[in-house]
C-alpha cells in the first residue's frame, strides 16, 4: 500500500543489478545487525517501502546512483537476492541533497549531531573540523561547537549545525580545545552537567591572563568536591571561583 501512494507521485523502479547503487560517504554507517532484522521483516511480510536514490556526478566526477534513504533495506534485498524497488528523487544542489537525507532518515530514526556534521562535512569545511576535533578529544560534539563559537553552552542552540550554518568564528578554538582536553580528562568522572559548567567558566576564563597550570592544581586541589558535585548555581559559582579564579 505504501509503494502505490508513493507510485502515484514517482515512478518505482526495480533493480537486481546491486551494484548499480553507491553509499554516499556522508550517510550513517551500515549496521550489519540492522540488516538481519530487515532480512527477518522481509521473510516474514516482504517489501513493505521503496529505497530512495539521488543521481548525480557532484561526488565522484561521474554520473552515478547514492542510496539517500533505505541503505539497510537494499542491503537486506541484496542478501536475499530480492530486486531492489526504488524511486529517485531530483536534487537541486549539494546543500539541498543533505536536507533531503535528513528529513527522510528523520522519519524513522532521527539523526543526532554526529550525523548532521558527517553529511554537511563533505561540503563545509568548519563541520570536517568539529569532525576532526571529536576524533582527536572525544568531548561532546555540542561542547566543541561552543568552544568554535567562543560561546558559553548556556546561549547555544544546535540548529545551527542541524541547518548547515554553523561556521567556527573563534580564532583561538584550535588552542582551547587541545586545552580543555586536559581539564575535560581530568574531570571525567563528573556529571555531564557538571563539565558542561566547567566549559562555561572556561570560556570565560580564557584569556591573557589564563593559567593553565594554576588551573590543573585548583582540579588537583578540590578533585573530591568535584566528584561530588551535582549541577546548579552554587556548582557553577564554585567553579568559577575555586577552579579558574573568576568572580562569582
Amino acid at each position: 500500500m505504501i509503494m502505490n501512494m508513493i507510485g502515484k507521485q514517482l515512478k518505482i523502479k526495480y533493480a537486481t543489478n546491486y551494484s548499480k547503487f553507491g553509499i554516499l560517504p556522508m550517510n550513517r554507517a551500515i549496521d550489519s545487525k540492522h540488516v538481519q532484522k530487515m532480512i527477518a521483516s522481509l521473510r516474514k511480510m516482504g517489501v513493505m517501502r521503496c529505497v530512495i536514490t539521488v543521481t548525480t556526478n557532484i561526488f565522484e566526477g561521474e554520473m552515478k546512483t547514492y542510496v539517500i534513504d533505505g541503505q539497510h533495506l537494499a542491503m537486506a534485498l541484496e542478501r536475499e537476492g530480492q530486486p531492489i524497488p526504488y524511486i529517485e528523487i531530483n536534487m537541486e544542489s549539494e546543500e539541498d541533497l543533505v536536507e533531503k537525507m535528513a528529513m527522510l532518515n528523520n522519519s524513522s530514526k532521527s539523526w543526532d549531531l554526529m550525523n548532521y556534521i558527517n553529511a554537511w562535512k563533505m561540503i563545509r569545511p568548519d563541520y570536517m573540523k568539529l569532525f576532526k576535533w571529536k576524533n582527536m578529544y572525544d568531548i561532546e560534539i555540542s561542547m566543541l561547537a561552543c568552544i568554535g563559537l567562543n560561546m558559553p553552552s548556556i546561549r547555544f542552540g544546535t540548529q545551527p549545525i542541524k541547518n548547515g550554518t554553523f561556521q567556527i568564528s573563534n580564532p583561538k578554538a584550535e588552542d582551547m580545545c587541545k586545552t580543555f582536553n586536559d581539564i575535560f580528562l581530568k574531570i571525567g568522572m563528573a556529571d555531564r552537567a557538571v563539565k558542561f559548567q566547567f566549559l562555561n567558566a572556561f570560556i570565560q576564563a580564557y584569556n591573557s591572563n589564563y593559567s593553565h597550570l594554576k588551573v590543573m592544581t585548583s582540579i588537583d586541589k578540590h578533585m573530591k568536591t568535584i566528584k561530588l558535585m551535582a549541577s546548579g548555581d552554587e556548582t557553577g559559582s564554585y567553579i568559577r571561583k575555586q577552579i579558574f579564579k573568576l568572580p562569582k
